[in-house]
């Protein structure tokens, strides 16, 4: 199976590390993991490539990359790099639902494409002064207050990081019914938790006590495509996720993944993707690290 990367409770019991970190120390360099937590980090000098569920995207000095839970990753460069690290899970900053409203709705962590952006002059500072906090207090003894005042600081570091990227959108930004976006990222939430074992649309609406008909509408007007395809989306990326980065044959994949049979796995993943999941992997075979204990940071 893929490498879980975790947080260690017992360095930071709060669910929350801030590093500097410069590539010759970076031990998690050219190898692959599963994040347990959350990262977002900003780039001081180099650059760098992250590879995040199979797609490349360059992050050079002065701008900001993020990375979600559950998302398989690893970062190579041609060159050195320094930067600021802050890594946070769901226990740490989900105190009260509306923080998991915003976190659940959060652009960086919940979107089907890379996002990244260069900081502009005028907010470098305030960024930085941020990430500078958070790292002074993760060597702080912690107590109530400065758990208050991380959380704080992090969640002040995603509101800039999200306002800037709105701000230089390319188009006009819809705007959508607030219930509609929490009933959207509610779903898309339920789907990557229970993929393996709810396919059907209809359950998954029953457990957000709406109807069919509404989810339809909502995924629609949301996502621009309906719940089913959301469905589809998720397991077509963890079946990629599966291929790529284990040894686990087709039929253990199949099975894995809760497919009746390795021939319905198979037809599944050719109508997704226009190719058949031997071929798939056979693109990365030679990159290809088999990795299957935890790893703590």
């Amino acid at each position: 199976m893929i490498e879980i990367l975790n947080l260690d409770r017992k360095q930071f019991p709060s669910g929350y590390s801030t590093h500097s970190v410069k590539s010759e120390e970076y031990a998690l360099l050219n190898q692959s993991f599963r994040s347990s937590f959350y990262q977002m980090f900003w780039i001081k000098s180099g650059e760098l490539t992250l590879n995040l569920d199979n797609n490349l995207l360059d992050i050079n000095k002065s701008e900001c990359g993020f990375i979600g839970i559950n998302q398989v990753f690893s970062v190579e460069t041609k060159s050195s790099f320094e930067l600021l690290l802050v890594c946070f899970d769901e226990d740490f900053y989900c105190r009260t639902d509306l923080d998991r409203q915003f976190l659940s709705s959060c652009v960086f962590f919940n979107s089907e494409q890379l996002l990244k952006y260069k900081l502009h002059n005028s907010l470098k500072k305030i960024i930085v002064q941020y990430y500078q906090s958070l790292l002074h207090l993760c060597r702080q003894p912690f107590d109530g207050l400065m758990y208050h005042f991380a959380h704080n600081t992090v969640e002040r570091l995603l509101l800039f990081s999200q306002k800037e990227l709105l701000d230089r959108s390319y188009g006009p930004i819809e705007t959508f019914k607030k219930g509609d976006v929490n009933i959207a990222n509610h779903f898309r939430k339920l789907v990557k938790e229970n993929l393996k074992q709810i396919r059907l649309v209809k359950d998954y609406a029953e457990r957000l006590n709406i109807s069919v008909k509404s989810l339809n509408e909502i995924c629609n007007t949301i996502y621009g495509i309906p719940p089913k395809k959301v469905i589809t989306e998720e397991i077509v990326i963890e079946s990629k996720r599966l291929l790529r980065y284990t040894n686990m044959s087709i039929k253990e994949i199949a099975f894995e993944l809760h497919f009746l049979d390795p021939s319905n796995f198979i037809r599944f993943f050719i109508n997704a993707t226009g190719v058949s999941p031997t071929n798939y992997r056979t693109q990365f075979e030679e990159k290809r690290v088999y990795i299957s204990k935890s790893k703590i940071i």
